[in-house]
Protein backbone atom coordinates (compact mmCIF):
# COMPACT_ATOMS: atom_id res chain seq x y z
CA UNK A 1 0.00 0.00 0.00
CA UNK A 2 1.15 3.31 -0.80
CA UNK A 3 2.49 5.35 2.26
CA UNK A 4 -0.13 7.80 3.00
CA UNK A 5 -2.33 8.97 5.86
CA UNK A 6 -5.41 6.61 5.74
CA UNK A 7 -8.26 9.52 6.84
CA UNK A 8 -11.45 8.22 7.72
CA UNK A 9 -15.30 8.44 6.47
CA UNK A 10 -17.74 7.31 9.71
CA UNK A 11 -21.22 6.46 8.84
CA UNK A 12 -22.86 6.20 12.89
CA UNK A 13 -26.15 4.79 13.32
CA UNK A 14 -27.94 5.29 16.67
CA UNK A 15 -26.99 3.54 19.79
CA UNK A 16 -30.50 4.07 21.74
CA UNK A 17 -33.28 5.21 20.93
CA UNK A 18 -33.88 8.58 23.08
CA UNK A 19 -33.36 11.41 20.34
CA UNK A 20 -31.13 13.66 22.99
CA UNK A 21 -29.06 10.51 23.88
CA UNK A 22 -25.20 11.90 23.32
CA UNK A 23 -24.24 8.46 22.48
CA UNK A 24 -21.34 8.80 19.71
CA UNK A 25 -18.17 7.39 18.74
CA UNK A 26 -17.72 10.96 17.32
CA UNK A 27 -15.08 11.88 19.92
CA UNK A 28 -12.72 9.68 19.28
CA UNK A 29 -12.64 11.06 16.12
CA UNK A 30 -11.96 14.18 17.39
CA UNK A 31 -9.31 12.97 19.78
CA UNK A 32 -7.75 11.39 16.64
CA UNK A 33 -7.99 14.90 14.53
CA UNK A 34 -6.41 16.73 17.37
CA UNK A 35 -3.49 14.47 18.13
CA UNK A 36 -2.72 12.86 15.53
CA UNK A 37 -4.32 15.05 12.45
CA UNK A 38 -6.84 12.37 11.09
CA UNK A 39 -8.74 14.19 8.96
CA UNK A 40 -12.20 12.67 8.99
CA UNK A 41 -16.20 12.84 8.00
CA UNK A 42 -18.47 11.82 9.95
CA UNK A 43 -22.01 11.22 9.11
CA UNK A 44 -25.30 10.11 11.85
CA UNK A 45 -27.16 7.86 9.39
CA UNK A 46 -31.12 7.36 11.19
CA UNK A 47 -32.06 4.50 8.50
CA UNK A 48 -31.22 2.53 5.82
CA UNK A 49 -31.85 4.84 3.48
CA UNK A 50 -29.70 7.36 5.00
CA UNK A 51 -26.66 4.65 5.18
CA UNK A 52 -26.90 4.01 1.49
CA UNK A 53 -26.35 7.06 0.45
CA UNK A 54 -23.83 7.91 2.94
CA UNK A 55 -21.67 4.52 1.25
CA UNK A 56 -22.90 6.08 -2.45
CA UNK A 57 -21.88 9.18 -1.22
CA UNK A 58 -18.06 7.50 0.21
CA UNK A 59 -17.49 6.08 -3.13
CA UNK A 60 -17.51 9.39 -5.22
CA UNK A 61 -14.04 10.68 -6.01
CA UNK A 62 -13.89 13.90 -3.98
CA UNK A 63 -13.14 11.31 -1.25
CA UNK A 64 -10.62 9.38 -2.37
CA UNK A 65 -8.32 10.46 0.14
CA UNK A 66 -10.61 9.35 3.12
CA UNK A 67 -9.32 5.31 2.91
CA UNK A 68 -10.94 4.17 6.05
CA UNK A 69 -14.38 3.62 5.87
CA UNK A 70 -15.79 3.16 9.56
CA UNK A 71 -19.29 1.70 9.26
CA UNK A 72 -20.44 2.50 13.30
CA UNK A 73 -23.89 0.53 14.05
CA UNK A 74 -25.51 -2.17 15.94
CA UNK A 75 -24.88 -5.41 14.45
CA UNK A 76 -25.59 -9.45 14.47
CA UNK A 77 -24.10 -11.98 12.41
CA UNK A 78 -23.29 -10.59 8.70
CA UNK A 79 -25.36 -7.77 9.34
CA UNK A 80 -25.95 -4.27 10.17
CA UNK A 81 -28.83 -2.94 11.69
CA UNK A 82 -30.60 0.25 11.97
CA UNK A 83 -33.85 -0.36 14.34
CA UNK A 84 -35.55 -2.78 12.52
CA UNK A 85 -33.88 -2.53 9.58
CA UNK A 86 -30.57 -4.32 8.62
CA UNK A 87 -27.94 -4.22 5.69
CA UNK A 88 -25.89 -7.33 4.91
CA UNK A 89 -22.40 -7.60 3.82
CA UNK A 90 -24.12 -8.53 0.60
CA UNK A 91 -26.40 -5.60 0.04
CA UNK A 92 -23.23 -3.36 1.25
CA UNK A 93 -21.18 -4.95 -1.27
CA UNK A 94 -24.00 -4.53 -3.95
CA UNK A 95 -24.18 -0.87 -3.04
CA UNK A 96 -20.29 -0.06 -3.30
CA UNK A 97 -19.13 -2.78 -6.23
CA UNK A 98 -16.02 -2.04 -7.65
CA UNK A 99 -15.99 0.87 -5.29
CA UNK A 100 -13.36 0.63 -2.77
CA UNK A 101 -9.94 -0.15 -4.47
CA UNK A 102 -7.03 0.03 -1.47
CA UNK A 103 -9.55 1.40 1.40
CA UNK A 104 -10.25 -0.21 4.35
CA UNK A 105 -13.54 -1.25 5.85
CA UNK A 106 -13.88 -1.55 9.37
CA UNK A 107 -17.25 -2.74 10.88
CA UNK A 108 -17.49 -1.15 14.17
CA UNK A 109 -20.72 -3.09 15.15
CA UNK A 110 -21.15 -6.55 17.18
CA UNK A 111 -21.28 -10.00 15.62
CA UNK A 112 -21.39 -8.28 11.94
CA UNK A 113 -17.94 -10.49 10.69
CA UNK A 114 -19.21 -13.36 12.36
CA UNK A 115 -19.84 -14.45 9.11
CA UNK A 116 -18.47 -17.57 6.31
CA UNK A 117 -15.47 -16.95 4.85
CA UNK A 118 -17.26 -16.83 1.55
CA UNK A 119 -19.21 -14.02 2.53
CA UNK A 120 -15.96 -11.86 3.75
CA UNK A 121 -14.16 -13.00 0.51
CA UNK A 122 -17.23 -12.24 -1.78
CA UNK A 123 -17.25 -8.65 -0.07
CA UNK A 124 -13.74 -7.87 -0.43
CA UNK A 125 -13.92 -9.47 -4.19
CA UNK A 126 -16.59 -7.11 -5.67
CA UNK A 127 -15.89 -4.06 -3.30
CA UNK A 128 -12.33 -4.52 -4.53
CA UNK A 129 -11.50 -3.15 -0.42
CA UNK A 130 -8.25 -4.02 0.81
CA UNK A 131 -9.00 -5.39 3.92
CA UNK A 132 -12.12 -5.48 6.02
CA UNK A 133 -12.37 -5.50 9.40
CA UNK A 134 -14.63 -6.06 12.70
CA UNK A 135 -15.38 -8.07 15.56
CA UNK A 136 -17.00 -11.65 15.46
CA UNK A 137 -19.16 -11.47 18.78
CA UNK A 138 -21.27 -8.44 20.89
CA UNK A 139 -19.09 -6.17 22.43
CA UNK A 140 -18.80 -3.75 24.68
CA UNK A 141 -19.16 -0.30 24.17
CA UNK A 142 -16.02 1.56 26.23
CA UNK A 143 -13.74 -1.39 25.31
CA UNK A 144 -14.53 -1.71 21.49
CA UNK A 145 -14.06 2.00 21.43
CA UNK A 146 -10.95 2.41 23.14
CA UNK A 147 -9.85 -0.49 20.77
CA UNK A 148 -10.74 1.61 17.68
CA UNK A 149 -8.92 4.38 18.71
CA UNK A 150 -5.87 2.35 18.88
CA UNK A 151 -6.53 0.73 15.87
CA UNK A 152 -7.20 3.70 13.80
CA UNK A 153 -3.97 5.32 15.17
CA UNK A 154 -1.69 1.94 14.27
CA UNK A 155 -3.68 2.25 10.65
CA UNK A 156 -1.59 5.80 9.91
CA UNK A 157 1.83 3.91 10.51
CA UNK A 158 0.78 0.18 8.77
CA UNK A 159 0.76 -0.45 5.40
CA UNK A 160 -0.02 -4.15 4.41
CA UNK A 161 -2.64 -6.53 5.66
CA UNK A 162 -0.55 -8.92 6.77
CA UNK A 163 1.81 -6.86 8.52
CA UNK A 164 -1.14 -5.30 10.50
CA UNK A 165 -2.53 -8.46 11.52
CA UNK A 166 0.41 -8.97 12.98
CA UNK A 167 1.35 -5.88 15.12
CA UNK A 168 -2.37 -5.59 16.16
CA UNK A 169 -2.33 -8.99 17.71
CA UNK A 170 1.39 -8.55 19.05
CA UNK A 171 0.45 -4.64 20.78
CA UNK A 172 -3.28 -5.73 21.66
CA UNK A 173 -3.77 -9.29 22.37
CA UNK A 174 -6.11 -8.97 25.20
CA UNK A 175 -8.49 -6.87 23.60
CA UNK A 176 -7.79 -8.88 19.93
CA UNK A 177 -8.93 -11.98 21.94
CA UNK A 178 -11.90 -10.63 24.33
CA UNK A 179 -13.63 -8.54 21.34
CA UNK A 180 -12.85 -11.31 19.00
CA UNK A 181 -11.50 -8.88 16.47
CA UNK A 182 -10.29 -9.90 13.02
CA UNK A 183 -9.01 -8.28 9.98
CA UNK A 184 -9.71 -9.69 6.40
Amino acid sequence: MKNREKYIYCLEGNWNRNPRSKQSIKPILDLLHTFSRVKYIYRKCFNKEDFLKGLQTFAQKRYANYTVLYIAFHGRKNRVYFGNEYVTLKEIANTLEGKLKGKIVHFGSCSTLRTSEKNISDFITRTGCSCISGYERNVEYIASTAFELLYFETLQKQYSRNKLKVIISERFPALVEKLRFVIA
